[in-house]
C-alpha cells in the first residue's frame, strides 16, 4: 500500500490568499489539478461528480492565460474525466498515470494482461459484497467501499494478495483501494508532460488532496514547483502548502487569474 516516506515529510504552509497567483504566475508555470477532492468535492457515488459550468470557464480561461499548460491528473480513467468536464478537453492523465492524453489529442494507454488476469477473483469479491464498487479500469482494478467502511480490512487484504502474485502495487485513498500496476503513478505522468510542449520550460505546479498525490507532490518538489494538498486535516505530506477545500482552490485560480 503507498505510505509516505522519505526526508521530505512536514507540516504543509496554508496557502495566503492570492498566494497562487504571487508564486506562479501564469505566464511561467504549468498547472496539474487533481479531481476528486481537489477541483470538485468528493460525491458517495464516483458517477455523481459533474463539473458544474463555472468550473469549466474557469479551467478554459486558466488554459488560456497558461499558453495551455493545464492537465487534469487522476485516478479515474481518461473517458470518465471526459464526461464530467464534458465538453472540455484538455490534456490529462487517467489511472494515476496509465493513461495519458498529450496536448495534441494523441493517446498512450498501458494495458496489462496479467491484471486482468486476477480481475475475475476482484469481482467476484466485490459481489459476494452488496454496497462495495468494481471498476476495472483497464491498467488497475479499483474497489470503492465508501458504502461498506468496515470491509476495508478486507478489501485491503485481498487486493495486497493479488499483489504478492504479480508486479501490481496496492494504492488506498479516500475510501478506495486499488491494484495497479507499478511503474506508473501521478509523478511519472507529470514528468513526462512536463518533457512535452506547453508544459516544458514552465515551474510545475500540482494540486492534490490524497495519499495518492504524494507522487505527485515528490517530483513536482524535486522540479523546485509548487505543491499544493486540499485537505482539510493535517495529514503528513510531502506538499508544501495546504488548502482546506475545493472551493478554495476554485477561489485561488480566480484570483489568479483576475491578477494578470
Amino acid at each position: 500500500m503507498t505510505t509516505i516516506q522519505g526526508d521530505h515529510i512536514r507540516r504543509p504552509h496554508d496557502l495566503a490568499e492570492g498566494g497562487l497567483a504571487a508564486l506562479a504566475p501564469p505566464a511561467s508555470s504549468a498547472y496539474f489539478l487533481d479531481v476528486d477532492g481537489t477541483l470538485l468535492d468528493i460525491k458517495p457515488h464516483p458517477g455523481d461528480v459533474v463539473a458544474d459550468p463555472a468550473l469549466q470557464e474557469l479551467l478554459m480561461a486558466l488554459q488560456e492565460k497558461a499558453g495551455g499548460a493545464v492537465a487534469l491528473i487522476s485516478g479515474r480513467t481518461i473517458q470518465d474525466i471526459d464526461r464530467i468536464f464534458a465538453p472540455l478537453r484538455l490534456p490529462a492523465a487517467g489511472t494515476h498515470g496509465a493513461m495519458l492524453r498529450f496536448d495534441d489529442g494523441s493517446t498512450a494507454d498501458a494495458q496489462s494482461a496479467p491484471l486482468q488476469a486476477v480481475s475475475g477473483t476482484v469481482e467476484a469479491f466485490v459481489a459476494a459484497h452488496p454496497g462495495l464498487l468494481f471498476e476495472n479500469k483497464g491498467a488497475a482494478l479499483t474497489i470503492h467501499f465508501r458504502q461498506r467502511p468496515e470491509l476495508r480490512p478486507e478489501v485491503l487484504a485481498l487486493l495486497s494478495q493479488c499483489a504478492i502474485e504479480s508486479d501490481f502495487v496496492v494504492l488506498e485513498g479516500k475510501m478506495v483501494a486499488e491494484l495497479k500496476l507499478v511503474e506508473f503513478n501521478k509523478g511519472t505522468a507529470i514528468g513526462t508532460f512536463m518533457g512535452l510542449s506547453p508544459f516544458s520550460g514552465r515551474k510545475p505546479v500540482f494540486v492534490g488532496d490524497d495519499v495518492t498525490d504524494e507522487y505527485g507532490f515528490d517530483i513536482v518538489n524535486k522540479m523546485d514547483g509548487l505543491s499544493i494538498r486540499v485537505d482539510r486535516v493535517e495529514h503528513p505530506t510531502k506538499a508544501h502548502f495546504r488548502l482546506v477545500e475545493p472551493a478554495a482552490l476554485r477561489a485561488q485560480l480566480m484570483t489568479l487569474l483576475t491578477a494578470f
